[in-house]
């Protein structure tokens, strides 16, 4: 089989590795369209290398695969595939999916038979946005998607504790990072129960990237949920995190059991946080080790209960890999009909 992909390649990033290791994978042979130096211009916002250097750097590159190769020069979106007698399928990413049905159209009213046509997955730098040659070029990130620059992040809370274990978390998760406490209006009641336990920390997180123009919101609401089968109510935490993409993860932490006499107190409309302060007489427990510190005599406090839903929220990001819809690709590719 010979399969198609086309580009500028300016930068050779993590995304066209994708690329290339697909189109390669499923061909016994691979043409690549690279772009002219006039077409690349009108394309592109940031300098673009001369073709000649392009071609060579991509030859180089390669030849890692072991099997057979051509670069041809294309002078527009269509390149050579949509008149080539030779190719049988084509590689495109998400972004160029719409261009892949256009050449089969072309192809079809010329009387040739249609690309099988693979997409690949997004590939996504740190900060959510997908990873392109124009951004590694402007110093944003580098080929791998890091940031160049530290992750931003909006935490949507007045509580300190919070804001401490988003930071350690998404420290040890991305690295260099500036974590911002957001004061915020929401819905979120003085002591949620159940399903608004959840819709209050998405609504946190999604009001914070939006307030703050982040590269992620971060939302944490704790409250009570009532399990049928033991017949109690447990506290849960749940955190929501929001990208600037608009993709939200949520995760929750370690479920425990309250004293009879708060449970009570929570039914009869006071608040969790309260009804701890009056027990234990400790002024503003949630802001301080929290209930779980005191109910666990130390060995847990509020901020380490927090960074477990936090780290559990960022599960599908830290292997987005393994979470990432791919509804067209590369198990098995769709001719376009």
């Amino acid at each position: 089989m010979r399969v198609g992909v086309g580009g500028t390649f300016n930068v050779i990033h993590k995304g066209h590795e994708l690329l290339f290791e697909t189109a390669f994978t499923v061909g016994d042979t691979v043409e690549v369209g690279l772009t002219s130096d006039e077409f690349a211009s009108s394309q592109k916002g940031v300098p673009v290398t001369p073709y000649f250097i392009r071609k060579e750097n991509l030859a180089k590159f390669l030849q890692r695969y072991g099997k057979p190769f051509e670069i041809v020069m294309i002078t527009d979106t269509n390149g050579t595939a949509a008149t080539s007698k030779i190719l049988d399928a084509i590689v495109v990413s998400p972004e160029t999916r719409s261009n892949a049905d256009r050449i089969n159209d072309l192809r079809k009213n010329s009387g040739l038979k249609a690309l099988q046509v693979f997409v690949i997955r997004d590939v996504r730098a740190d900060d959510a946005r997908r990873i392109s040659a124009s951004r590694v070029v402007r110093g944003e990130i580098d080929k791998d998607g890091r940031l160049l620059r530290p992750i931003r992040v909006a935490v949507g809370t007045s509580n300190r504790v919070k804001v401490d274990a988003v930071t350690r978390v998404f420290t040890q998760v991305f690295g260099l990072v500036e974590v911002e406490q957001v004061e915020q209006k929401h819905s979120v009641g003085r002591q949620p129960m159940e399903e608004d336990t959840i819709t209050g920390a998405i609504e946190r997180a999604r009001n914070a990237v939006a307030a703050n123009k982040a590269d992620f919101g971060v939302g944490i609401e704790a409250g009570l949920f009532f399990n049928k089968v033991l017949e109690k109510h447990l506290d849960l935490q749940y955190c929501a995190i929001v990208d600037s993409s608009g993709r939200m993860t949520v995760g929750h932490g370690p479920g425990f059991e309250y004293p009879p006499e708060v449970i009570r107190s929570v039914l009869q409309g006071k608040t969790v946080g309260d009804t701890m302060s009056m027990i234990t007489e400790i002024e503003e427990i949630g802001h301080k080790m929290g209930s779980i510190g005191y109910l666990s005599d130390g060995l847990i406090d509020r901020t380490s209960l927090s960074e477990i839903s936090v780290l559990m929220a960022l599960i599908p990001r830290i292997r987005s890999e393994l979470y990432e819809e791919d509804s067209q690709a590369s198990s098995s590719a769709k001719a376009s009909k």
